[in-house]
């Protein structure tokens, strides 16, 4: 025997389970967060609460007046920095509750992006789209744990995806501008944006410029204050300068051939990075030529496809990449899951690789570099025999 009232609630329960999922989901995502909250990195001790003391003492937003010794990250930062400096919360908690609030508009995001390209279920794998994004142990991790801000810029990323899908270029470079106004690591999918334009011809390059305004618009409540643009744009390019190793804990497809016993270090850097930087050349220069090649279309589905494919070449190819340089095309992983259903242990391979290299910073686990490359190698050739056959196969049934 059973009640009414008990059986019109499992009955609702039952017609409701995607959204009773989802709702959990969501509310465990937060506990994960809350329980990761006092997690204490060498990063917090040595750059973020420094950083937030220093411009605190400076006077908060007025502050940004003053260089902040070893802070490389631009002044969009730099100015959410300052804002934090006016609101009464511990300086670490405040860092990670500003990326959690990215981790989720990014989830949404994402999940628009699904919605927006199922043919059935679209609610349904949109809520799933913004669990799994949301729930991914990379995006908690890197938030909750680090106190990174990784989220934000990748957030921005996909809102230009999701313009330039619609042909609205405005938005697209605003949005693409925004996310390199925060990091520096957006220009790994630049090649994308480029091979757009180049093969789509519908905008002008014009609007590539959208992207330094977009940092000097962001940059005003330095600049006002006399700092410069020049400024602005060294903490870049210092950046770039600042790691002489092949690998900085992203396992790099030169870890294959120095794997961190003998040969490796400045020494390798040194000996090979030209030569490395070349080679991402030609591999793009490769999957460009096949694409134009088989005449593939840019269609909204092809987008996505081609953006993850061109960021994971550009980062597994180059050399000193650090274990976070992948968030990009990691999220970009898990959208295309719900695209081609069978690089879904693809995704779950990439997120295994990032998390053990992770937890060799977070932990000071011991990590075989080698292996984790080679193992990176074999999802990066799978990822591309997959997706490319994808896109061919597309092409030749429109």
């Amino acid at each position: 025997m059973i009640f009414k009232l008990e059986e019109r609630i499992l009955k609702w329960m039952a017609e409701n389970v995607v959204y009773i999922a989802f709702g959990a989901a969501v509310l465990i995502s937060f506990f994960i967060r809350y329980a990761l909250k006092d997690v204490y990195t060498s990063d917090a001790d040595s750059c973020l609460l420094p950083w937030y003391y220093a411009i605190k003492e400076n006077g908060g937003i007025r502050g940004l007046a003053v260089p902040v010794e070893g802070l490389n990250y631009n002044f969009p930062y730099q100015f959410l920095i300052a804002i934090m400096t006016y609101i009464p919360v511990n300086p670490l908690y405040g860092y990670k509750i500003l990326s959690c609030i990215f981790d989720y508009l990014m989830a949404g995001a994402v999940a628009y992006l699904v919605y927006d390209m199922a043919v059935n279920k679209k609610k349904e794998l949109a809520l799933l789209a913004f669990i799994a994004v949301s729930c991914s142990p990379v995006v908690f991790m890197d938030s909750a744990a680090w106190a990174q801000c990784d989220s934000i810029y990748v957030f921005w990323i996909i809102l230009a995806i999701i313009f330039l899908r619609k042909e609205k270029y405005l938005p697209t470079f605003i949005f693409y501008g925004i996310a390199f106004a925060f990091k520096f690591q957006a220009i790994f999918i630049m090649p994308f944006f480029l091979f757009y334009y180049f093969y789509k011809r519908r905008f002008s390059i014009i609007y590539f410029f959208l992207i330094p305004v977009m940092m000097i618009v962001l940059s005003l409540p330095a600049l006002v204050q006399g700092r410069t643009v020049s400024e602005m744009i060294h903490i870049y390019t210092d950046n770039t300068s600042l790691h002489q190793s092949l690998a900085n804990g992203y396992p790099t497809f030169w870890r294959v051939l120095a794997d961190g016993t003998d040969y490796t270090g400045a020494d390798a850097y040194g000996t090979l990075k030209h030569a490395a930087m070349a080679f991402v050349v030609i591999v793009l220069g490769c999957l460009v030529y096949m694409w134009i090649r088989n005449a593939i279309e840019l269609t909204n589905r092809n987008i996505i496809l081609m953006a993850f494919i061109m960021t994971y070449t550009t980062i597994f190819f180059l050399p000193a990449m650090h274990e976070r340089y992948g968030y990009c095309y990691e999220i970009l992983a898990i959208m295309i899951a719900f695209m081609v259903a069978k690089t879904i242990p693809l995704a779950v391979a990439l997120t295994c690789i990032s998390l053990t290299t992770y937890g060799g910073y977070l932990f000071n686990n011991t990590v075989n570099e080698w292996t984790m490359a080679v193992i990176n190698l074999i999802v990066y050739i799978s990822y591309m025999i997959i997706l490319n056959k994808e896109l061919i196969k597309e092409n030749a049934e429109a």
